[in-house]
């Protein structure tokens, strides 16, 4: 099966994705940018439940858009005898297959390990769930707040909200990508790889659980310097509404901010009693409320101060550096979308990527380069096996 001209890092690495939504998409693209020629198996009719998530633009997800760029689309129907027939030739060769279904529906389709293992016997098989295959949990529903819930991530309010970056979700995803590039580095046999979402998140939290292990308690608000306990590590709002992020932990760039504050007295005071604490506390809310965020930036960002302004998410992807490291990028044939931010010398694609594909949108070509005959092909389609 021809690949898309791949020239990076996973160069002739062909992957077979057979997930849905982010965790598995969000994988995949990290291939596919290195390289990789990843072939998106999707249901006929439907497709990635991520083609439909808001908002869209002239019917088109940009979270699709971004998460499924540089990917070829084939829609087949796992449970037509004709479509895993489809299937199995697309894992025949096929270097890394990975799913992110609940634990035994790869099984009832006839695409477990042990099956694809048959077909690619050097296969990096991984699958996505959960709380992993081994886990009675993994066989209930559940989505990234379902997670996060579960991992701890939301309890460090009194009140939890709704997250706004589904971490969990991505974190898994990015651990499985990395878990597939180290089985390919030795590939001699198959491997399979268990990624379950939850402990993949919960491994994150090294600091939280650090403290956890250390003291017998998880770290409340104004527990330690991390946890908003020390005034020179905070958020301080400025005379427009507006925020500044402070991290002045270090000796020298504590020196510099009081001074380009105009406040030296506190200098010497930061680690003095509590009283002492709350006057550089009050000090420093003080000084912050008499400009803008925007003056303050100008002030503080030059002078090793160790102070930003906090920018909406707005401000941060039409700002000047995200412009110039170009963090988002035109793909072809598309609308702008999330770029790749390692620099070096990994892909084409990774610098002007292709547009994400519409449902079925290469099957002919796939099943062309797998043997089928245009009449066969014809056949398939008749009989709903493919889209």
């Amino acid at each position: 099966m021809p690949a898309l001209k791949p020239t990076g890092f996973l160069e002739g690495v062909r992957v077979v994705d057979a997930t849905r939504l982010l965790p598995g998409g969000y994988c995949t693209m990290l291939l596919a940018d290195m390289g990789a020629d990843v072939v998106k198996v999707e249901q006929p009719g439907l497709g990635d439940y991520m083609r439909a998530t808001p908002p869209t633009v002239e019917g088109r997800s940009p979270a699709h858009e971004t998460v499924n760029r540089n990917k070829r689309s084939i829609g087949v129907d796992l449970k037509n005898p004709q479509g895993k027939e489809v299937m199995r030739r697309l894992l025949k060769g096929a270097d890394v297959f990975i799913e992110g279904f609940r634990p035994g529906a790869m099984d009832r389709l006839g695409f477990s390990f042990e099956d694809v293992k048959a077909i690619s016997p050097k296969i990096v098989y991984c699958s996505i769930s959960a709380y992993g295959k081994g886990s009675k949990l993994s066989a209930m529903p559940g989505h990234d707040v379902n997670f996060q819930s579960m991992a701890g991530t939301m309890s460090y309010q009194d009140d939890p909200e709704l997250p706004q970056l589904q971490l969990g979700d991505m974190v898994s995803g990015m651990y499985a990508a990395v878990s597939i590039l180290g089985a390919l580095v030795s590939k001699k046999k198959a491997v399979f790889l268990d990624v379950p979402i939850v402990q993949s998140l919960l491994s994150w939290l090294v600091i939280p659980v650090s403290t956890y292990l250390a003291t017998g308690a998880a770290p409340r608000k104004g527990d330690s310097l991390l946890f908003g306990e020390a005034p020179y590590y905070g958020v301080y709002r400025t005379s427009d509404g507006k925020y500044v992020a402070v991290a002045a932990i270090e000796d020298a760039f504590w020196s510099n901010l009081v001074n380009a504050l105009g406040v030296p007295e506190i200098e010497g005071r930061r680690f003095g009693t509590p009283s002492d604490r709350a006057l550089v506390a009050r000090t420093l809310r003080r000084a912050f409320s008499t400009k803008t965020r925007d003056e303050w930036a100008k002030v503080l960002m030059g002078k090793d101060t160790c102070a930003t302004p906090v920018l909406t998410l707005e401000e941060a992807i039409e700002s000047d550096w995200a412009r110039a490291s170009s963090v988002l990028v035109k793909a072809k044939g598309g609308g702008r979308v999330l770029g790749w931010p390692v620099r070096g010398a990994l892909s084409a694609r990774t610098v002007t990527p292709t547009r994400a594909p519409d449902l079925g949108e290469h099957t002919k070509e796939i099943l062309k380069s797998l043997g089928y005959s245009p009449r066969e092909i014809e056949k398939l389609r008749l009989a709903r096996a493919v889209e």
